[in-house]
């Protein structure tokens, strides 16, 4: 019973300090500052331009955007 207690105090002190030492962590300004920097500009140049010819699996071709511009583009089905 002696060594349960003693564990079980052990465990929450542990767990306390782990708490406290991540809760506790301030971000830097210049951090903060290149975090900032990171996120400024994104757009997502998933569907743009130009489009480009690719082979399909099992045969034909389909036009795929490869993201280069900021030109809206579609992709296309298998033909």
């Amino acid at each position: 019973m002696k060594k349960m207690v003693i564990l079980l105090a052990l465990f929450l002190t542990l767990s306390i300090g782990i708490y406290h030492a991540y809760s506790t962590k301030n971000l830097s300004e210049l951090q903060l500052a290149n975090i900032e920097a990171l996120a400024n500009g994104e757009t997502g140049t998933s569907n743009t331009g130009p489009r480009e010819k690719e082979k399909c699996y099992g045969g034909g071709h389909k036009m795929v955007c490869r993201g280069i511009n900021s030109h809206p583009c579609e992709d296309s089905d298998c033909f």
